[in-house]
């Protein structure tokens, strides 16, 4: 888990560093395609997590079939 909250950190900086230099150009769509990689793999990771261990949220989670 502290992989994932370092990851989680790291992502944290990343965005901060988006933010500020679009408040420094003044352009709204200053990184964007690093934006939507870092949430992607945001995402994606929760996803792992929660399916590794679904915990209190088990019984609403919908079960998938794996293509034949």
């Amino acid at each position: 888990m502290s992989n994932t909250s370092e990851n989680l950190k790291l992502c944290e900086a990343v965005m901060n560093l988006i933010l500020q230099k679009r408040a420094e150009t003044g352009d709204p769509t200053l990184g964007e395609a690093i934006e939507r990689t870092v949430m992607d793999l945001q995402f994606k990771e929760l996803e792992a997590d929660i399916l590794e261990d679904p915990g209190a949220i088990e019984p609403w989670l919908i079960r998938r079939r794996k293509p034949d």
